[in-house]
Order: structure tokens, then sequence, then C-alpha cells
């Protein structure tokens, strides 16, 4: 495995491709407002914390247990713009000029794993 954390956030990324857009597809049906995808590896201390303060400590616990042992184990939560245009930065405050203005193509992802985040924009085309 590679150390690099930007890259291993980046490969968490690309390898979860479908997770995002079906994320990214409910969250236009229930009409988050220019939704951010959010991909957290709910093993990574950073990103079980994330986890555990969206879902509660039971719900990461019991899917750390059932979790296979090859595949990392996540969780993708599509938030508003907005939202995370103010919130993000207080937790990662390297993260603030991604929000200075929303993609104009593709749905931007935030990676959460290897200690930290990491901002990408899937392209439409890559939808698989």
């Amino acid at each position: 495995m590679n150390d690099d954390p930007l890259e291993q956030q980046q490969a968490m990324v690309e390898s979860s491709l479908g997770l995002v857009f079906q994320t990214l597809d409910d969250a236009v049906a229930e009409g988050v407002s220019q939704p951010v995808v959010w991909l957290v590896d709910c093993e990574d201390e950073v990103g079980g914390a994330i986890a555990r303060g969206w879902l509660g400590d039971e719900a990461v616990d019991d899917a750390l247990a059932e979790a296979d042992e090859e595949d990392a184990t996540l969780f993708a939560r599509a938030i508003a713009w907005d939202d995370c245009r103010r919130e993000a930065p207080e937790v990662f405050p390297y993260l603030a000029p991604v929000f200075d203005q929303p993609p104009t193509e593709g749905v931007l992802v935030i990676g959460v794993t290897a200690g930290g985040a990491s901002a990408l924009v899937a392209p439409p085309d890559a939808r698989p």
C-alpha cells in the first residue's frame, strides 16, 4: 500500500465511484442543495470519528465487525454546499479554499482516510 496520504485518499475515492454517485443521486432526489459527497473510511482515526459523529458508535462498531478484511469500511454522506463551506474548514482548515466556489461540472468529493482529507472533483463521465 502507498504511504502517501493524498494518494490513499484519491485511490479510495476512485475505487468507490459507484457509492459516490449513488449518494449524489439520493441527495439530489432528497433536494439537497449543491451536494458535496463525503466519503469516510470508518477504520481511519479521523474518518472513524466523523462516521461516529454522524451514525453513532454502535452503528460504526457493527459495520466494522461485519466488514470484509480486504475492503475498507466506508460511509458516504452528501451535505449541502453551504453547510460544507461553513463547517468543513473548522475540521480541515486546509480545505477552506476548495469552498470558494462549487465545481462547474461534476461533484465535489471529500475523501477522508490516512489521517486527513482531500477534495477531488468526480466528473460526470466518471459515473460507472
